[in-house]
Formats: structure tokens, C-alpha cells, sequence
């Protein structure tokens, strides 16, 4: 049916109901949700989507990405709302039934919500809403990539499955615009001169933690034994377990890990290297041996340090390049000063029970979302095996790890897609709660390697500390040298996490939802925040005009001089494995300049974090007289006396 032969019919229930708030009120607030609005969007003739059916989750994504294309504005004084479908059903109208005896849906019923910048007040709240009712009036939804698998069915599919590996995910370059930055580009007039990589180590073994590396070899030894005395078998999927058997140990770096991080010393080089050291065309590697050597820093930890080297090595290539570099170890022991394992330092982080959690909350949420897999896979055990959600758990780690290390595991058939989702909900609840704003000391790891990063953006050297900051080495220019083209430090995950949360941008600050299959417009994820040989990467950039004109386009640079006329103006980007930050999400508005590609002058950015410092209250969350209770609320990174 030729959809444009017909009169498209558009249909607006207006149930906006605005949340105006105070100017007070707008400044603690992060986002203004609306009430549900319901409307129909007509579908594009090849969707073939039956009257009735409810699309799965993967499916309302592609509805939602296409609603959000819609939401881009010329005039800059609108800003466009974040967008999330709940709901999209099929209909057809009863005319065009009888008419063509069918029950292929020809339009989609569509239950979202919009979400609000901040700043945007009931007069902006209006006129968006306004500008997004004639945006949608030529909106066709295609569902031409609608997916195969139910989120509810089982699946082996490596690449649907593994983007919700959480922190335990191989790395991949997030798009872009994944955190919700608009423009993409570097604009003309302005190149890269500076850049900052803090960088986490390559894939590992399992960590020595309950719910980790000490829950796998429990759920192996439980294996073991029973495959050992019982005659009955595993059958079915779980046929695999008659011979299976744990094949790792715990914590040290895989040799993929060491690859992983070879690869992201060569795409460095290749990204950034090219440009920052002006190379020739036919110059594969770094190989400029009249320059002083350079320094990378490490936390003194064995997985971090052969990161290091294998990062060199791809950077440098196959040469001689101890020559070129030298590494500074730092120690992590408990007392030292340490900005790339910034918990060491803090006292109170080290006192037994000084920080009551609930014991049993992680534990009920996997039971929350494992038990029916459990009881699923429970079919295929032996009778006395009694497989639990801990066991279930256990599978799904053990498939991420094994696939890592071997290459495949039979443990990647066994779970839905929606099995999977929870499974990094899990990882980015527990990072949200021990490292980020949900953390007592959250700010306080971070703000150490903040305070070096503004040195090092200022070329000054930092000769008095109050934080985690060592400053007999960072008062020396053999320990921390100044005016290099860049700087690579490799550190944790975790800690990748607590500078974010240091530096206060606050599109990381909401809490993960705990409602599950997940909400799919979460901003705190742990897959796309702190996979193995995750990287926070803050460019220095210099640009012609104080105001450069954004672009979308992606402009291949191969020369420092390409693109730029002046160095006058500075300004900072920070991109998270590969995605740009909001930096205009930083508390107290000093990045809000108006612009929509990431870019922060540098005068405002540094400005911002005199803020952030302050925010940290270091002294006292670290060394002060106090207690917090069982269970308390902490969600913003810090207490306060």
C-alpha cells in the first residue's frame, strides 16, 4: 500500500502536562520529564508489522533513534529534549481495514516521554514542544531493521549480546554522540595540540570478589563434585558440563589484555600521534630520536604495568623503545599518594565497617533477575544440582571471560537478550555505588588526577598537596615533565569513573534505575563507560576564533597545521572511549556557553573545577571523625560535615 496516496493521518493525544520548576529548584534538578504523551506516526509501506503487535525493547530503541533524528533544531535557541518510548503498538484504522482486508499495521501508537535540559523553563518547555509537534508531522517510521530475536528468547549472538558485557566488556570505540552530544566534529579553524589519555588496563582474569572470580570457582568445585558422583548427565545445553572445567585463575592481565592494549598504543599514534608530532606520510611510528624521552606513569600493580609496555610498544612500534620512553611505577600502598589509585590515600576507605552497606541487596537483585533462568536451565541438570541465580550469575561471567581468553564459550547460548541487559544493569549499579557519585569518597579518588590534569593543561607544577596529589613528584620535572604533546597514565576502571564523577559532569549523576529489563535511555553504563582497555582522553584545542562554527562532519587531519590559522583561543574536549562528553553538563554552568559539540573554553573548564576541588571536601572525607550508618543514601560523590 502506497502510504502517500492516502491522507497521513497524525494524531496528538495532548496530555503535556509541564513539571515548570523554580529557578531554586531548576539548579539541583538534571532533568524536567513531561507526562506521557501518546501519538501516532505512520509507518513506511515494507514494515510488515502486524495490527496488535507490541514492539520488544531492541525494536522501541529503533523507533526512539528515528524520533530523536527528528529533534535536531537550526534555530539554536531551542534545545532538543531527550526522548524515551515506553510503548509502540501497530493499528490500523477500521476504513483502511475494510478497504484493503489486511491486518499489516500501517501506523505505530507510540507512548514517550520527553526529557528537559535543566535550564529549560516553562516558556522553553512550551516552545519546544511546539517546534517537536511540526517536527514529527513528516515523521515516517521505518522498521525495516526491526530484530529477529525477542530480548525474551535465548540467543548465541556474540554482537548483540556482548554490548552489555558492563566493566568486564572488551573494548569498543562508543559512537561519538553516545553521550548525547550533538555535533561531531572539530570545527575549521581549530587542530588538537594537546591531549591527556588516562587509560585502563588490557582484559583480565577474574577479580577475588564474591560475586566475580570467587563465585565462578564456587560454581565449578559445585560442578565438579556432582559430575563426579552422578550418573546422570548434564543433556541438552548444558551437555557441555560433563566435561567441562575452570581454565584461569584470578586477576592477572590475559594475553589478549596485552594485545588490547598494543592495539590502543597503535590507534593512538595513528589518531593523535600523526598529528601532534607533525609526521610524514610514509611514517609508521613514533621515531623522533632527537626528542627527550618520554614518561608514562602506572600504578605499581602488575596488569597495569605490562599495559604500559604493550601500550608503548604500539605507539613506539618494533623498536628499541625503552630508548624512547620511561615508565614511573607508583606505589599503591595504603598511606601513599597515588592520583592513578586515588583510594589509597584516604584513610577512612581503609577503617573496617566505617561504611555500612546492605549485604543482601546485590544478592536479592540477582535473584530478581537470574531466578528464571535458573529455573529455565534447571531442565537440563542433574536432579541434584539445584542451580540457583549465583549459578546462573556465574555462567554468564564465566561466558565473558572465556570468550575473552579463548576465543568462544558454550555459556554464550544460554541466556535472552533481556538476561543479558541485567547483567550489565548489575555491573553499572555496583560501579555507580563504590566508585561514582553513589560512593562516599567518589570525588575524593578522582579529584587528585583533576588537579594534575589542570597543571598540566597550565604547564605550572604542583608543589603543595591536599589530595591524593604526590607533590615531591609533581614539583620535579623528571617526574612529571610539562609541555609534552601528551601524557598516558595507566590506571582502573573504577578510577576512569571517580575522576568523571570528580570533575562533576553531572550526565553521569542519576542513579541507574533499577527497574529491569532496563530503562533504554540510562545514562550510567557501565559497558559504554568502563570497558577493559577503557580510555578518558582531554584535548587540548586551539582555534582561530573564539566562537568556531560547529560542524557534524568529521574532517581527516594528517598535519598539526591542517585546518588552522591561529592558536589564540583554548578550549577542552574530553571524549570517553571515543564518545564526546557534555562538558556543559559540569556543575555550576561554567561549560553552558551555548554550545552543542563538547567544546568548553579553557578559561571556563578550568574555572569549573576550582569548584570541583572544593566539591571533593577531601580533608574531610577522608580524615574526618565521623560515621555514616548502616544503608546511607550517598548521591553526589561526597559527605559533608
Amino acid at each position: 500500500m502506497d502510504l502517500l496516496s492516502h491522507r497521513i493521518r497524525f494524531t496528538i493525544i495532548f496530555s503535556f502536562t509541564l513539571l515548570y520548576l523554580t529557578d531554586q529548584h531548576l539548579a539541583r534538578s538534571h532533568r524536567i520529564i513531561s507526562k506521557p504523551q501518546i501519538i501516532e506516526l505512520p509507518l513506511s509501506p515494507n514494515s510488515n508489522l502486524l495490527v496488535g503487535s507490541v514492539l520488544d525493547a531492541s525494536n522501541r530503541l529503533i523507533v526512539q533513534n528515528q524520533m530523536k533524528a527528528a529533534l535536531i533544531f537550526r534555530d539554536k535557541t531551542i534545545t532538543s529534549p531527550a526522548i524515551h518510548v515506553f510503548e509502540a503498538i501497530g493499528t490500523i484504522s477500521e476504513r483502511e481495514k475494510q478497504q484493503h482486508n489486511n491486518f499489516i499495521a500501517t501506523r505505530l501508537s507510540i507512548i514517550y516521554k520527553l526529557m528537559f535540559n535543566r535550564f529549560c523553563n516553562k516558556k522553553c518547555q512550551i516552545r519546544t514542544f511546539i517546534s517537536i509537534h511540526v517536527k514529527f508531522l513528516s515523521l515516517i517510521i521505518s522498521l525495516d531493521n526491526m530484530s529477529n530475536i525477542g530480548d525474551d528468547e535465548v540467543t548465541d549472538n556474540i554482537k548483540d549480546i556482548s554490548q552489555y558485557w558492563g566493566y568486564i566488556r572488551p573494548y569498543v570505540a562508543n559512537e561519538l554522540t553516545d553521550f548525547g552530544v550533538i555535533n561531531k566534529g572539530l570545527p575549521r579553524g581549530c587542530h588538537i595540540e594537546q591531549a591527556h589519555v588516562l587509560q585502563r588496563h588490557g582484559s583480565r582474569y577474574p577479580e577475588d570478589s564474591e560475586y566475580d572470580g570467587l563465585n565462578s570457582i564456587r560454581f565449578a568445585a559445585k560442578i565438579k563434585e556432582i559430575v563426579a558422583i552422578n550418573d546422570l548427565k548434564y543433556t541438552g545445553p548444558l551437555s557441555f558440563l560433563n566435561t567441562w572445567s575452570l581454565r584461569f585463575g584470578l586477576k592477572s592481565l590475559m594475553p589478549s589484555g596485552i594485545t588490547m592494549a598494543y592495539q590502543s598504543g597503535v590507534d593512538f599514534w595513528n589518531k593523535y600521534g600523526r598529528v601532534l608530532y607533525n609526521a610524514s606520510p610514509s611514517q609508521p611510528y613514533y621515531s623522533e630520536t632527537e626528542r627527550r624521552k618520554l614518561l608514562f606513569r602506572t600504578s605499581e600493580n602488575d596488569r597495569d604495568y605490562e599495559s604500559t609496555i604493550a601500550w608503548a610498544k604500539g605507539f613506539f612500534g618494533p623498536y628499541n623503545t625503552t630508548d624512547r620512553y620511561s615508565i614511573l611505577s607508583i606505589s599503591q600502598e595504603h598511606g601513599s599518594n597515588n592520583t592513578l589509585f586515588g583510594r589509597s590515600v584516604c584513610r577512612n576507605e581503609r577503617i573496617p565497617n566505617f561504611f555500612y552497606s546492605n549485604s543482601t541487596e546485590t544478592s536479592d537483585f540477582y535473584s530478581a533477575t537470574l531466578s528464571s533462568a535458573a529455573a529455565r536451565l534447571s531442565v537440563y541438570a542433574s536432579s541434584n544440582t539445584n542451580l540457583t541465580h549465583l549459578d546462573a550469575l556465574a555462567m554468564q561471567s564465566l561466558c565473558v571471560y572465556e570468550y575473552i581468553a579463548l576465543g568462544s564459550s558454550h555459556f554464550c547460548s544460554l541466556f535472552t537478550l533481556n538476561e543479558w541487559r541485567n547483567f550489565e544493569l548489575a555491573s553499572s549499579i555496583e560501579l555507580y555505588k563504590i566508585a561514582s557519585f553513589g560512593w562516599f569518597a567518589g570525588r575524593a579518588r578522582g579529584i587528585g588526577y583533576v588537579e594534575e590534569l589542570i597543571a598540566r593543561l597550565t604547564n605550572r607544577f604542583i608543589t603543595t598537596s591536599h589530595s591524593s596529589v604526590n607533590s615531591t613528584l609533581d614539583s620535579s620535572s623528571e617526574t612529571f615533565p610539562l609541555h609534552q604533546p601528551f601524557y598516558m597514565d595507566m590506571s582502573h576502571g573504577n578510577h576512569i569513573l571517580s575522576v568523571l564523577t570528580a570533575l562533576s559532569i553531572d550526565y553521569f549523576h542519576e542513579k541507574p534505575s533499577q527497574i529491569f529489563p532496563p530503562l533504554i535511555n540510562q545514562r550510567f553504563r557501565s559497558s559504554l563507560m568502563s570497558p577493559f582497555g577503557g580510555q578518558l582522553i582531554t584535548e587540548k584545542i586551539s582555534c582561530m576564533s573564539s566562537t568556531p562554527l560547529e560542524t557534524n562532519s568529521i574532517h581527516t587531519k594528517s598535519s598539526s597545521s591542517q585546518n588552522s590559522y591561529s592558536t589564540k583561543y583554548k578550549f577542552v574536549r574530553m571524549k570517553l572511549n571515543n564518545a564526546i562528553l557534555p562538558l556543559d553538563t559540569i556543575r555550576n554552568g561554567f561549560c553552558s556557553v551555548g554550545r552543542r559539540d563538547g567544546l568548553c573554553p579553557m578559561n571556563n573548564f578550568l574555572a569549573s573545577q576550582v569548584e570541583s576541588i572544593k566539591m571533593a571536601n577531601l580533608e574531610f572525607v577522608c580524615f574526618g571523625n565521623y560515621t555514616l550508618g548502616p544503608n546511607p543514601v550517598i548521591t553526589d560523590g561526597t559527605v559533608l560535615p
